[in-house]
């Protein structure tokens, strides 16, 4: 299941629909809901507070997550509705609002309502026919951006392109409502309640908690935490060693002259209310390996006493030695939070992040080096056990992360081959950011795929390309039993 941005989906023209969820009663009348806001939600509240009151726009804050899901036969639209409706019902995080409201002083507090289940309605709205897909796509990034705005609600909407004999069905969503994992499960449950609609077909869907439920749960488990407590004390480790700053990408990422990058500078298109030009970020997608290969990798990783998530950032640390970046590999990782199995089919935003550090100094072969990994990427878990808004009040800095590695492994969920054979894919927003890299690597049946987003200069796609294709030429010569060199060695 490929993880890319909606201009590299394989969309097909037809006729464009968009379903907005309407709730059955003013806002005013929704249900006074007390149970807390998580800390990472009300992190990404205040910063779109913040993005609203600089940039002076009503809309999105780009900062969503969408998923585009392939049927191969005609749409039926009270079927979808149908299903559509039960989703909602079944994830409560659809149903609810959070809102920052002033408390009198100026301080900003959060404040949740919430709609019973059957309290949101769908309204179907027909755009038009698009008969080439240039004009859909943008239709459809715009439409996104608009209505996945987390300051209001609805922050997510559902849209089709019907055919004569197959539909997409997309949903997007503000990323305070879902994460990755979320979207890996969308797939499946939508089919499975568009066929009992339309089929009679039971759905057979696991049973799942509420995102609500766990926000409140572990807000008042992070409260109770001081700075004692094991993710602030290796958070505050972390960051000391690094002048109490992120690690950036290893590589350089701006033009190498104030000249060129001024010229860069000058093409962007948009602006903010500041005049201050908004560059898109570029994006990769591509298999680092496929299955095979991915397996031989893994069986080496194994042999050293490493997972295939460690071995691979061992890799990673090595290349940033050899192209100049120093000894010490450091990257935030994110890792999911559903640490109850009545989370796993929740819908929400069930993430933490991890600092990770990795000395390549002395490792002579990369089962040595992949053991060092396997040892750091345990360590590193306990940062994970706090949200880092609540890290941050604890040490007293919540600096933005700059290079961010993300992992997660699909096979498991079900309809995966289907999704990773192109029935269904992960979408992603446009960024802005001129200083930061992601890279999301996702295990899937068909193999080793990676994404990425940079900032949007010529030596960025040229630095991130190179750092990648090092990457998959030294994944493929280590799973094919070619010779590993440490530094020091001849």
């Amino acid at each position: 299941m490929q993880f890319t941005e909606l201009s590299a989906f394989p969309l097909a023209p037809g006729t464009l629909g968009q379903w907005i969820p309407i709730a059955d009663r003013d806002f005013d009348h929704w249900i006074a809901d007390p149970r807390a806001t998580s800390h990472v939600h009300e992190a990404h509240l205040r910063g779109a507070q913040d993005s609203l009151a600089r940039r002076r726009i009503v809309g999105g804050r780009e900062s969503w997550l969408a998923v585009g899901i392939e049927f191969d036969e005609p749409l039926s639209v009270p079927g979808l509705r149908e299903a559509l409706t039960a989703w909602i019902n079944r994830h409560e995080v659809l149903r609810t609002h959070v809102m920052l409201e002033d408390d009198g002083d100026g301080t900003l507090r959060t404040v949740r309502r919430s709609l019973p289940p059957d309290g949101v309605e769908l309204d179907l709205r027909m755009i038009g026919t698009y008969h080439s897909v240039t004009p859909l796509r943008d239709q459809l990034q715009g439409e996104f951006d608009r209505a996945t705005a987390p300051l209001s609600w609805p922050a997510y909407m559902f849209a089709t392109v019907a055919r004569p004999r197959s539909f997409t069905l997309f949903f997007a969503a503000d990323h305070s409502l879902v994460d990755g994992y979320s979207l890996v499960l969308t797939p499946n449950e939508i089919a499975a309640l568009y066929r009992k609609a339309t089929k009679g077909s039971p759905a057979r869907l696991l049973p799942t908690g509420s995102y609500i439920d766990f926000s409140a749960a572990e807000r008042e488990a992070a409260g109770a935490a001081d700075g004692a407590h094991p993710a602030a004390r290796l958070w505050q480790a972390h960051l000391a060693e690094n002048g109490w700053e992120m690690a950036p990408f290893p590589m350089p990422l701006l033009p190498p002259s104030p000249t060129q990058l001024a010229v860069e500078t000058r093409a962007a298109l948009t602006h903010d209310a500041e005049g201050v030009p908004r560059i898109p970020q570029g994006a990769l997608n591509f298999h680092l390996l496929d299955d095979e290969r991915t397996n031989r990798f893994t069986v080496v990783c194994s042999e050293a006493g490493a997972t295939l998530v460690s071995g691979v950032l061992a890799c990673m640390a090595r290349i940033n030695t050899d192209l100049g970046g120093g000894p010490v590999f450091r990257c935030v990782i994110p890792r999911h939070t559903r640490d109850s199995e009545q989370w796993i089919a929740a819908l929400g935003w069930f993430v933490a992040i991890a600092p990770f550090r990795l000395d390549t100094t002395g490792a002579r072969t990369f089962a040595e080096l992949a053991r060092r990994s396997q040892q750091q990427w345990k360590a590193s878990k306990p940062g994970t056990t706090l949200p880092f808004l609540r890290i941050g009040e604890l040490i007293g800095a919540t600096p933005t992360p700059r290079f961010v590695i993300s992992f997660m492994d699909t096979r498991s969920a079900p309809g995966a081959v289907y999704n990773d054979s192109g029935g269904a894919s992960v979408l992603r927003s446009r960024d802005y950011s001129i200083e930061d890299v992601y890279l999301w690597i996702n295990r899937t049946p068909s193999g080793l795929h990676i994404a990425a987003r940079f900032p949007g200069f010529d030596t960025a796609r040229r630095t991130v390309t190179l750092y990648l294709g090092a990457l998959r030429s030294m994944l493929t010569e280590i799973g094919d039993g070619g010779a590993y060199r440490g530094s020091g060695e001849t």
